[in-house]
């Protein structure tokens, strides 16, 4: 039996299909049905800038996806849904964390102790630990910037003035003198200190050749030091215990010269001007130095004293915030799906791409071949043998139609609209078990004479990869209205650096 052309084109786009789904799953490791696996719960108090569906990851390798974020006692709860056969220990530890500097916002779990247990479906992870904040930071840097601010006042307030560099100048000179006289003492007994080290050496010398000769007469010598040590210590105790109370009197004084030292020290801190000579260009830059900064002269002095130089640290620093968190959430979508339409024996193809700067809202762009084109009816009369008839002609042209449709969801309902098919038109989703399930209709050719072009259908999504839909095409018009199946997969742009990645390596090693 020989096929017709039409069921050759729909083999051949079913093999198609089929090919591109084994290559997809055999490069990414993915399967059919729902997600196999169990859940956890883990707290934060905030988990700004993860998003639902975001990825699980341990030591960088991907085991699970986080399914909900819900609010519980004013934290954030996420859950998580770990793969089956990935044991995650009770003392694991949930940190979020961003693929560098503008990368996508993902749940890192540190690994504990090996051999911990593990959690069960429903347990909860209870080690959190908290990421680099902007805002923290900037305000920590200005508690440093005030603390630095006092530190150079007292500088400033402790260096200069004419009682000061008197003061100073004349601990700088008792020091000189001190260290004159060491040296003089130490010139002067040079010859004797050299004679206290011969005879040292000498005796050391006499004990080491007659030692047995002198051993008895030295442990008697050594006994008496010990008696007479014995004694000394007995009489000082007796001594220490006689006059107690003027040992008290004593250390009393001593706190009364501490007072009137720690006074003196605050009077000191009190002068303001450079020191004297010998230390004048050291002493004399330091405080010129923390006074240019108490008075906001120079970078540093501006930004501890210039408020303005704050605020606009901060508002720099709000800017730097409000644009990661905008591209930790940008998402961008690549996918295509096919519609067998029973009535035209043929399939309709979407190669769609999908940008999405928030949760809430996304652009669509489509290119659609369309094996029946835009279709435009023509009346025209025809005159056989002085009869005139009139006859209606439906021409089909531009197979290729593109879409730019702009959405906002609210919830689970979803409204878009723009360009579908080359035509103005608008349509609505409404999403069902978690986004699993999606119902949608769209209007659109309104200009068309007759009826609109109406579509419904459903799409059923196996996983984050493929889906499967169903409906009715241009229901409201009886010439054209068909009923399709399709099935459709589509890309996030991590996934599609994964496969390409992997397509790659696989080349390079089929070239090698």
């Amino acid at each position: 039996m020989k096929m017709s052309a039409e069921a050759k084109v729909g083999l051949f786009v079913l093999l198609g299909i089929a090919l591109l789904v084994y290559m997809s799953l055999k490069v990414g490791g993915f399967q059919f049905g729902g997600a196999e696996g169990y859940r956890l719960y883990v707290s934060f108090d905030s988990a700004a800038g993860l998003d639902q569906n975001s990825s699980v990851r341990v030591a960088g390798v991907e085991i699970g996806r986080v399914k909900e974020i819900l609010l519980k006692d004013n934290k954030a709860q996420l859950v998580l849904e770990i793969k089956e056969g990935i044991k995650v220990g009770r003392d694991f530890t949930a940190l979020l964390t961003t693929k560098g500097l503008l990368g996508e916002k993902y749940l890192e779990l540190i690994p504990g102790a090996p051999g911990a247990p593990a959690l069960k479906d429903g347990d909860e992870i209870t080690n959190t630990t908290s990421y680099a904040d902007m805002d923290k930071l900037i305000t920590v840097l200005t508690d440093v910037s005030v603390d630095i601010k006092e530190v150079t006042g007292s500088l400033s307030s402790v260096i200069g003035g004419k009682d000061g560099e008197a003061t100073l100048r004349n601990i700088i000179n008792n020091i000189e003198e001190l260290s004159f006289r060491v040296n003089s003492l130490v010139a002067k007994n040079d010859e004797k200190l050299g004679n206290v080290l011969t005879n040292l050496d000498e005796f050391s010398a006499l004990l080491k050749n007659d030692g047995p000769a002198i051993s008895s007469d030295i442990r008697a010598a050594i006994k008496n030091i010990n008696d007479s040590l014995v004694k000394t210590s007995e009489n000082l105790n007796l001594l220490v215990q006689e006059n107690r109370g003027n040992l008290k009197e004593g250390v009393d004084n001593l706190k009364v010269a501490s007072l009137s030292l720690n006074q003196a020290m605050e009077n000191l801190n009190k002068v303001t001007k450079d020191v004297g000579p010998g230390l004048t260009e050291t002493v004399g830059s330091l405080s010129s130095i923390t006074r240019k900064i108490d008075k906001g002269e120079g970078t540093l002095g501006r930004l501890i004293n210039d408020p303005i130089m704050h605020e606009n640290i901060n508002k720099t620093v709000t800017g730097i915030n409000n644009y990661l968190t905008k591209a930790e959430s940008f998402r961008m979508y690549l996918g295509y799906r096919s519609e067998y339409l029973f009535d035209a024996s043929d399939a309709k193809g979407y190669f769609s791409l999908k940008i999405q700067p928030k949760a809430d809202k996304y652009y669509l762009f489509e290119i659609v071949d369309d094996p029946r084109g835009k279709r435009k009816k023509e009346t025209r009369e025809i005159t056989t043998g002085g009869t005139t008839t009139t006859q209606t002609e439906t021409k089909v042209s531009d197979a290729i139609k593109f879409s730019a449709q702009i959405a906002k969801r609210f919830k689970n309902l979803v409204v878009r609209g723009g360009i579908i098919e080359s035509t103005g038109g608008a349509g609505v989703d409404y999403y069902l078990f978690k986004d699993r399930f999606k119902l949608s209709g769209e209007a659109f050719d309104l200009n068309k004479k007759g009826k609109a072009h109406l579509k419904a259908y459903a799409t059923y999504y196996i996983n984050k990869f493929f889906h499967l839909n169903a409906g009715i095409d241009d229901f409201v018009d009886k010439e054209f209205r068909s009923g399709f199946v399709g099935v459709g997969l589509q890309f996030e742009d991590d996934d599609l650096k994964y496969l390409l990645s992997s397509g790659v390596g696989a080349v390079t090693s089929a070239v090698k």
